[in-house]
């Protein structure tokens, strides 16, 4: 496998970073996931515009333009000879002093990725999930951003690994469903469909957002807010948006069935069909 490091085009054994990186040591770093179908990565913009806001409010400064990392990502396709699979971006402060300052830390440490993935089948998909007695993180700035410590994130897939489960469900203190440990949760009532997003501590994710838009194309009322476990059980139906998945359907949770909302079949079918077409967000919306 070929990666793109620090501005280099070189073979995964080679690639290596500073016992010293700072996101290796403090998680002091951004990424981001997207998939790639047919040679072009889907919602690019919107991807790498939350990943340099998230670098810009860590202060790490992004080292190439965005024409130069779109470069890139098409040059990794060719010498991979992959046209669909996995692009990630990594972003770290680079190797720096010991110590949580971040002064003297630099330059920027940049890898790029493309592996493959069986995403684009186009296959339904349902998960069986657990809730996770990890805590989903506090509501902050730092909910909008993808940033490499992913540590609650991580305990609670450990969880639902260990209980056989696809996945599982983080809540807040106050016992509300949040988000997934790799996704965002959605649920379905007679008042429409319900997302927390990052004012309820959930990652701004970036299938969220085009669901989101998909549904208001629809004329489906979509709500912002978190609920009780309890209240999301009794739902129509509970789904995950995920950049790398699309929209799964949650069929079991704790080993309980739950109820399915018929239109997710359609919501899977329309993302499915936007990668192929590469449709951005203001074309779902209509928006110019």
């Amino acid at each position: 496998m070929t990666v793109f490091h620090n501005g280099r085009y070189v073979s995964a054994e080679e690639a290596h970073v500073s016992i010293w990186d700072r996101g290796l040591l403090y998680g002091d770093g951004v990424f981001e996931t997207l998939p790639v179908v047919n040679g072009r990565p889907f919602l690019w913009k919107e991807h790498l515009h939350r990943w340099r806001a998230g670098a810009s409010f860590l202060g790490i400064a992004v080292p190439l333009d965005e024409a130069v990392l779109r470069t890139a990502a098409e040059e990794l396709m060719e010498r991979n000879q992959l046209s669909d699979g996995v692009l990630r971006l990594t972003l770290t402060r680079g190797p720096g002093p010991r110590g949580y300052s971040p002064r003297g830390a630099g330059p920027p440490t940049l890898i790029m990725t493309l592996e493959p993935s069986g995403t684009t089948s186009g296959q339904p998909k349902s998960w069986d999930v657990i809730t996770a007695q990890t805590r989903a993180p506090a509501p902050g700035p730092l909910s909008a951003y993808k940033t490499c410590n992913r540590l609650a994130q991580v305990l609670a897939r450990a969880e639902a690994d260990a209980a056989g489960a696809h996945e599982a469900l983080l809540t807040d203190g106050e016992g509300r469903v949040i988000e997934a440990s790799a996704a965002n949760v959605f649920w379905v009532d007679e008042a429409g469909l319900w997302s927390p997003g990052p004012e309820q501590g959930a990652l701004d994710g970036i299938t969220r957002r085009w669901v989101l838009a998909f549904c208001r194309s629809r004329g489906w009322p979509v709500h912002t807010a978190a609920a009780g476990i309890d209240q999301v059980r009794r739902a129509m139906g509970i789904f995950l948006t995920l950049s790398t998945l699309g929209v799964v359907e949650i069929v079991r949770w704790d080993g309980q069935a739950v109820h399915r909302w018929s239109a997710v079949r359609e919501l899977q079918e329309a993302y499915a069909a936007a990668l192929q077409t590469n449709t951005e967000l203001r074309s779902v919306t209509g928006d110019p």
